[in-house]
């Protein structure tokens, strides 16, 4: 099994920060339409400002408020020009070349360039992170002039150009590059400015950077993003008009619409068991395809989406985003549930006595009590017996990406099908902990790895999608949608995956 990544902060954190709260302030008559700060709810804590280590996944708002990257993602998923005013690749798409904007400069005044550009990617491709599998294809950064940046490929990568919208596209000075200070403070030269004086433990404050290149795009002159990760606070912290936006649960939404709030729902996320010891090595029954498509089958994932989690939530056997490119709707019908041939499965695989498994209980940060409830009774009805273990906060996701845990539940963000992919399929995924890999698997990633992006390579992504469906890799339960709801004079502007900080706009624009 491979080692453990570091610590990423893809988990929702339950304790709230009183003083964040209090911090936030304000009433509904003083909301960000109004005045000039957008103040947003966010249930990730910020650990480091060190973009080899941020999380700019459930922590995107963080990374985009401290910095600008080489491309920028669009409404529709598609990566639009950033610092890098265009970029195009070779017949091959082996080698990109982008072209850098002029005029930008760093916080600390040092230009930015295509020079500075690979002195920034030369050391995120050497410096060990949760993302550092985002620059594994690339060969070698070259600088041929002022303004133009050439990235060699070792082979296609068809997640490149997005993961240039992620943390592999951040760009802080050179001379920024230490990561003792720049953990706690970044170099930037995006559309806000960190504010050290007026941020506390649970409340990060941003002031404009009015040297942007684009400040027009982002029309608050103050961001504070707070950390609030229990539910029901969160949605009192919106009716008394203490933030101006926050994402909510998929059970909340009634509650919500009720309250008069806008929401704006975009592809989130799927939930489910990551069903990682498929060689067997530490759970032996994981290792035989029958039990797996056994779990797969007892899961009652209708119980999820009619009863547990109405509204927002969809039935899924899949790991990949509802009406994305490697999305079949087919697919789902594979596991409609059935006990009595799951018995018979676990029976033929030799396990008609069931066996012991232990998952670390998830509960505070994803899902709820009532749904480990539920998989203990679904498990248990064909003989496995599920054991919750408590395990530290700060310990949570180490243990389940080094292997502790041989089958876990967990709620995966979905982004582009090849991201997907790198997070948790390829065999130094992270959330492959004991390096899965085939031979008929490894065919069907190579061949769309290879194929140029467009009708032929979705065919490539739903194939993917197909073997790992009827390998039982996974055992998905439903996908949830990101909602977000805003108050009036604040506006979610639509995008397909996620919410970006630039779609946060007054609702009179």
């Amino acid at each position: 099994m491979r080692k453990p990544m570091k610590l990423v902060s893809l988990l929702s954190v339950t304790a709230l920060s009183a003083a964040a709260l209090a911090a936030c302030g304000g009433t509904a008559q003083e909301s960000g339409a109004s005045k000039d700060t957008l103040t947003l709810a966010t249930p990730t804590p910020l650990a480091t400002f060190d973009p080899t280590q941020m999380d700019c996944g459930s922590g995107r708002l963080y990374c985009q408020a401290a910095y600008d990257t080489l491309l920028h993602p669009g409404a529709d998923g598609s990566p639009e020009p950033g610092m890098a005013t265009s970029f195009a690749y070779d017949d091959t798409r082996t080698q990109l070349t982008l072209e850098l904007r002029e005029g930008i400069t760093f916080s600390d005044g040092a230009t930015f360039d295509a020079a500075a550009a690979k002195t920034v990617m030369d050391w995120f491709r050497k410096t060990d992170g949760p993302r550092t599998a985002m620059a594994d294809s690339i060969a070698s950064v070259t600088a041929p002039s002022a303004n133009q940046l050439v990235i060699k490929l070792k082979e296609q990568d068809p997640a490149l150009l997005v993961n240039l919208t992620d943390n592999l596209g951040i760009m802080t000075s050179p001379a920024a590059l230490k990561p003792d200070e720049l953990k706690k403070a970044p170099v930037t030269s995006g559309p806000y400015v960190y504010n050290a004086g007026k941020s506390q433990t649970g409340s990060t404050v941003f002031d404009r950077n009015d040297a942007y290149w684009d400040k027009k795009a982002f029309p608050f002159d103050h961001v504070k993003l707070v950390q609030l990760a229990d539910p029901n606070t969160l949605l009192n912290a919106l009716k008394v008009g203490q933030i101006d936006a926050a994402g909510v649960l998929s059970q909340q939404l009634k509650a919500v619409k009720e309250a008069g709030f806008t929401i704006r729902e975009s592809a989130g996320a799927w939930y489910g068991l990551i069903l990682a010891d498929r060689a067997g090595d530490v759970l032996p029954a994981l290792g035989d395809l029958r039990v797996r498509q056994a779990i797969n089958l007892a899961v009652d994932r209708k119980l999820f989406t009619e009863e547990l989690l109405p509204g927002g939530s969809t039935l899924s056997t899949q790991i990949f985003a509802p009406g994305g490119a490697a999305y079949d709707d087919e697919l789902n019908k594979q596991y409609e549930r059935d006990v009595a041939k799951a018995k018979d499965l676990m029976d033929a695989a030799g396990y008609s006595g069931g066996f012991k498994a232990e998952m670390p209980d998830l509960s505070q940060f994803v899902g709820s009590p009532a749904l480990n409830t539920a998989i203990t009774q679904q498990l248990g009805a064909i003989g496995i017996d599920v054991v919750w273990k408590k395990v530290p906060v700060l310990e949570l996701l180490t243990s389940m990406q080094d292997g502790k845990f041989p089958m876990f539940f967990m709620s995966l963000g979905t982004k582009a099908p090849w991201q997907d992919i790198q997070l948790s399929v390829l065999p130094k995924a992270t959330f492959n902990p004991y390096g899965s890999e085939d031979p008929a698997l490894d065919r069907l990633l190579s061949a769309a790895k290879k194929e140029a992006p467009g009708a032929a390579q979705d065919a490539d992504f739903r194939a993917i999608n197909t073997w790992l469906v009827q390998n039982a890799w996974f055992a998905p339960m439903f996908a949830s949608s990101a909602n977000w709801a805003s108050v009036d004079g604040v506006t979610v502007e639509p995008q397909v995956q996620g919410i970006d900080l630039v779609r946060f706009q007054r609702s009179e624009k």
